[in-house]
């Protein structure tokens, strides 16, 4: 199963888990650094987090920028600090490619729990402005998605597929 960390929850200054959103159930859940390292250990992927040298938590910049820290009620600040980080408070991961013939559609997640599928020149506007987790546009402009995002080639219409 695909996990795509979405944002860091906190209690102050310290960390309660992680936000993570589960692509087989499209459901949202909560985990604790514990669960998380004991996933990744299993070997299982959580997109945007990796385990240090130190045995801590952290946020995997192969994969994201853009991760945001929650404390109190809706206050989203960038996990680390950069120029495209978030867009109001606002951040995006990838979690899915659609492939089919005519044009692709790419489901993403925001750090507010919600789903939105673009097509790929809603993206590559959006990559324009911001930094979105899981994709990034090459020096040619063409969409380069991580290796942990689920793609799904379109089966409909296609002869012999059931």
């Amino acid at each position: 199963m695909c996990m795509t960390a979405i944002f860091e929850e906190k209690l102050g200054k310290r960390r309660e888990g992680w936000c993570v959103y589960l692509s087989k159930s499209r459901d949202f859940t909560y985990l604790s650094d514990k669960q998380i390292k004991v996933k990744l250990g299993q070997g299982e992927k959580v997109n945007g987090l990796m385990v240090n040298e130190n045995d801590e938590v952290i946020m995997d910049e192969g994969f994201t920028t853009s991760l945001l820290s929650k404390s109190g009620l809706n206050t989203f600040v960038p996990l680390k600090d950069n120029e495209d980080s978030n867009f109001g408070g606002k951040s995006y991961a990838l979690v899915k490619v659609m492939k089919s013939k005519g044009c692709n559609r790419y489901e993403l997640v925001s750090n507010r729990c919600g789903l939105e599928i673009v097509d790929e020149d809603r993206l590559k506007a959006m990559l324009s402005l911001i930094s979105v987790g899981g994709v990034r546009m090459d020096d040619k402009g063409k969409l380069v998605v991580h290796g942990g995002v689920d793609v799904e080639t379109a089966t409909e219409g296609v002869e012999g597929a059931s």
